[in-house]
Formats: structure tokens, C-alpha cells, sequence
């Protein structure tokens, strides 16, 4: 077996990462049948059919691997409270705990669509996207705050050892880090307020496309290629 296929083995094997790769046919999918549906009106049937199914079956499957998470979101949100920086403190717990919420309400939702429970889909689906919403709005400012931390990190840093001097491993792995959590946090954030009207269809398919593979990225350093910021 070549390396590459051991890595795709590999990276196949955690949940997560597995759940990037659907999450970008789920968007990459709405976001070509938006083109379709609202570019092309000679486009047959039966193509954009085959694109709903797939896009709602993608959303089940991925409702159905994230069930548990809104437990390991709850117990972020209490390790939030001992984070010094108050600010920091309050964004990190809001953000954990409206998520969790959400991804609770996504459970009895999942429950909702295969037809184990009966609940009025449509009231609780607005319900949990404003969690969701909430969730992603304060991450981005987090995200927001990240940025403009590591940075006066740097700009202290190159205060002290002169503007040429050359730039910490772990520094830059912060700065790196903290820019792509705020890019995926906010592509994210336009996803529900697409689901609750704020945003078109069409640009919230891109959003969630590109975030997608933002955190396919994060996924595939976190388990096969770590990032080693050059010397």
C-alpha cells in the first residue's frame, strides 16, 4: 500500500475528519444545485434531484455522527469558566454552551426526520439555528480577539529583537492557527443566518464549502501532516 493511500486510511479512520469530507459534498452539492436551480433553467430533472437526495442524505449521516457531541460541548463550556481573561472567559462560554445547545436540538431534530419522535420540525429547526447563530458570532470574535493577541505578540516580539529578527516556531504556528479558526468560524457563521433568511442560499453553500475545507485542512495536519513553520 502506497503512503498516500496508508494516510487516507488513516485520516478515513477518525470521525471528525470524516465528517469534513461529507460536509464538503453536503455544501459543494447545495452550492451546485443553487447554480442550477437559479442559473441554468434547461438543466433536467432529474439532475437536481439526485443533488437534493444526496445533499439531505449527507445532512442525516452527519446528523447522526454528531450525536454525543453536544456532552464534550457541555464540558467545554465549564472548563470556559476557568479562563483568566474574562472576556476571553465569557466568549469561549457562550460559544461552547450555544452550541451544545444547538447540537442537543439537532439530535431531537434527527430523531424528528426518521421518524422516531414527533416534534414540529420547522419550529425547532428556526430554534436551533439562532443557537447555532449565537454560537458562531461569538467564536468569530473570539476568533477576532485571537488575531489581535498573537499579533501584539509579534509586534512586542520584534520590538525587542528588531523588525528583521526571525520569528518564533510557536509564534508563528499562533498566528497561522488563529487566522484559520477566524476564516472557518466565520464562513460558518453565514450558514444559519442563511437558514434563517439573512443570507442566499447560494452564498451560504460557498461559506460552508470553504469552511469545509478549512477544517479538512486542520483535520488532515492534526492527524498525518503536522504543520512545521519554515526557519
Amino acid at each position: 500500500m502506497s503512503s498516500l493511500s496508508k494516510d487516507i486510511v488513516k485520516f478515513n479512520s477518525h470521525t471528525a475528519a470524516r465528517d469534513k469530507i461529507f460536509r464538503a459534498v453536503q455544501y459543494g452539492s447545495r452550492f451546485i444545485l443553487w447554480q442550477l436551480t437559479y442559473g441554468s433553467k434547461d438543466v433536467q430533472g432529474d439532475v437536481i434531484l439526485k443533488l437534493q437526495k444526496l445533499e439531505a442524505a449527507l445532512g442525516l449521516s452527519r446528523k447522526l455522527f454528531r450525536l454525543g457531541n453536544s456532552i464534550d460541548l457541555a464540558h467545554k463550556a465549564v472548563d470556559a469558566l476557568s479562563i483568566p481573561d474574562t472576556a476571553t472567559m465569557l466568549l469561549a462560554f457562550t460559544s461552547h454552551s450555544m452550541k451544545g445547545i444547538w447540537l442537543l436540538m439537532d439530535h431531537f431534530l434527527w430523531f424528528g426526520k426518521v421518524g422516531v419522535l414527533k416534534l414540529d420540525l420547522p419550529f425547532w429547526t428556526q430554534w436551533s439555528l439562532r443557537a447555532w447563530l449565537i454560537s458562531m458570532a461569538t467564536a468569530t470574535i473570539s476568533g477576532m480577539l485571537k488575531i489581535q493577541r498573537a499579533d501584539n505578540k509579534l509586534a512586542k516580539y520584534q520590538k525587542e529583537n528588531g523588525q528583521d529578527a526571525k520569528i518564533p516556531g510557536p509564534l508563528k504556528a499562533e498566528m497561522r492557527l488563529s487566522r484559520l479558526n477566524f476564516w472557518r468560524d466565520l464562513c460558518d457563521l453565514f450558514i444559519p443566518m442563511g437558514g434563517l433568511g439573512y443570507a442566499s442560499p447560494g452564498f451560504t453553500a460557498l461559506c460552508g464549502f470553504i469552511s469545509s475545507l478549512i477544517g479538512f485542512h486542520q483535520e488532515w495536519e492534526r492527524h498525518i501532516k503536522p504543520y512545521t513553520p519554515s526557519a
